[in-house]
């Protein structure tokens, strides 16, 4: 959709973006395929997963096209003050900004999400300890109640392997989103000029850098999980 902005064609499914799709559809199918056998009634807890899947599959592509998008931006910015741009590359900055910006929040969206899903299918009841709870609670509270483990011990792997580049777009995202309490306060004042300094931006490969790594990371996990979770559905139907 996005791709028009650069009059190019829409994108072809690839790599870690296309197994996580896949993964995703195929756990669809499976419900949906046990839900046109059963009545109404029973169906319901089928049709309901479907349509929950299936909302992981929005989210994925919106979170590539913003990616995309701010890694397009990013290739008109040569400058690292501000002051040095003229108003053309300026607004090319400023349109990375806010494609970067909704990028680095899907991430964690998704992840929450996956969190939720996976906390409702499990009944793992996080929110018993935690009214409001992220993946990264789910992942403890199935790593505590030694639920579903082969599935946990994967899913943390991956999260330690990108824990570096996430904990740098968390602080972003919590920065963009959340109140500046004192410590988002110092690292804010580390990156903001006193009146009349020069304004240096951020450090744009660096963060997409870390914006990949997140990516990623969000893909594996969608895999891994919906792979798992069709597997064990399979099991259950047999």
């Amino acid at each position: 959709m996005l791709r028009k902005l650069f009059n190019e064609q829409r994108r072809i499914d690839s790599g870690l973006l296309l197994e996580a799709f896949s993964a995703v559809r195929d756990y669809i199918e499976v419900l949906e395929t046990v839900g046109r056998t059963l009545p109404a009634a029973p169906n319901k807890w089928y049709h309901r997963r479907a349509i929950w899947s299936k909302g992981f599959l929005d989210a994925l592509d919106e979170l590539e096209q913003s990616k995309y998008c701010c890694e397009r931006y990013a290739e008109h910015i040569h400058k690292a003050f501000l002051e040095e741009m003229n108003v053309e590359e300026v607004v090319e900055y400023r349109r990375f900004v806010y494609f970067y910006k909704n990028a680095f929040i899907r991430v964690f969206s998704i992840l929450d999400k996956l969190g939720t899903f996976m906390n409702d299918l499990f009944d793992l009841k996080t929110d018993t300890i935690k009214i409001r709870f992220s993946y990264f609670t789910v992942l403890r509270r199935m790593h505590e109640r030694h639920i579903h483990s082969p599935l946990e011990l994967q899913l943390y792997n991956l999260k330690m392997e990108y824990k570096s580049a996430l904990d740098r777009l968390r602080n972003q995202r919590n920065m963009e989103i959340h109140h500046i309490n004192a410590e988002m306060l110092d690292d804010l004042m580390q990156k903001e000029p006193y009146p009349g300094e020069r304004i240096h931006i951020e450090n744009v490969k660096a963060n997409l850098e870390d914006l990949q790594q997140g990516f990623d990371m969000v893909c594996r996990s969608l895999t891994v999980a919906f792979s798992y979770i069709t597997e064990k559905s399979k099991n259950v139907r047999g």
